[in-house]
């Protein structure tokens, strides 16, 4: 589809940069240079009012590049973000928002040395514009299984979802899921875990599908989620907000795990598309 101009904000030398995109519907999302992160994303409800759903924190950074600036410009019509991170890997993210309200997120990975590859961009949305918390929000994720983990957070093992509070194979409501009884929700003071979206371990990028969907019945606003990848992480935190990210699934006794490893001239690449949309 066609999409409205771009505009982006400058900012002081020694600040990181701010990229706005915008659509004809009037949503604006803002990406910073530091951590290449969605800092916003300005979206109707079913009344026609306008709200921030995401969580952010000023100058946000992802895990994988804590202390890096991304070099940010615009092309394509869209925003593209570079970081030339230490073992000599690149990484490329590009931003692109349709009028449909999908936001495009296109990731790019090379290594001149084997390297582990770990992007987390970690975005964080809140539906109903952070008037409450996300207790309400109805959650559906199209996952059978999911990773256990020890008192460290380490991955521990599979486990099926059915008969435990990762069960989200029907829409259910993320607040009751935290209040169940459980050691991994516990351990973790609630959820911060990998689920399985496909039965294949990673070794190439998979087809675009939607794996997970997520809708704020006070604003009508839905969030779906569709991605190349194999496993998704689902966390939660305090309930202020939720965060589905997209990762890839390496075997589970590789010591990487979760990361990726890249060798020599291998290239990684991911699509992870949010569409923000209102319930008919």
């Amino acid at each position: 589809m066609m999409t409205t101009p771009i505009f982006g904000a400058t900012a002081q030398p020694d600040e990181c940069r701010l990229y706005t995109l915008r659509n004809a519907s009037g949503m604006a999302v803002t990406i910073s240079e530091r951590g290449a992160a969605l800092r916003s994303w300005h979206a109707p409800d079913r009344y026609g009012r306008m709200a921030d759903v995401v969580l952010a924190e000023p100058d946000h950074a992802s895990s994988a590049s804590p202390a890096a600036r991304w070099q940010g410009r615009h092309a394509e019509g869209g925003v593209s973000l570079l970081l030339t991170a230490p073992g000599g890997a690149e990484l490329l993210v590009n931003y692109h928002l349709d009028d449909d309200g999908s936001l495009i997120i296109n990731y790019k990975a090379t290594a001149a040395a084997p390297v582990a590859l770990d992007v987390q961009l970690r975005p964080y949305f809140n539906l109903n514009g952070g008037h409450a918390d996300v207790g309400d929000h109805m959650l559906q994720i199209d996952a059978a299984y999911f990773v256990e983990v020890d008192a460290g957070g380490a991955p521990a093992g599979v486990a099926a979802v059915g008969g435990t509070p990762f069960d989200f194979r029907q829409p259910a409501p993320i607040g009751p899921r935290l209040r169940w009884s459980g050691t991994q929700t516990r351990l973790m003071g609630g959820f911060n875990h990998c689920l399985f979206v496909r039965d294949h371990y990673a070794g190439g990028q998979g087809a675009l599908r939607e794996v997970a969907r997520v809708v704020d019945p006070g604003s009508g606003r839905r969030l779906q989620m569709y991605t190349t990848e194999a496993a998704l992480q689902l966390c939660t935190g305090q309930r202020a907000g939720f965060c589905l990210e997209a990762h890839a699934r390496p075997c589970l006794m590789s010591a990487a795990w979760p990361q990726v490893v890249l060798r020599r001239g291998q290239v990684y690449r991911q699509t992870t598309v949010y569409r923000l949309a209102l319930e008919a």
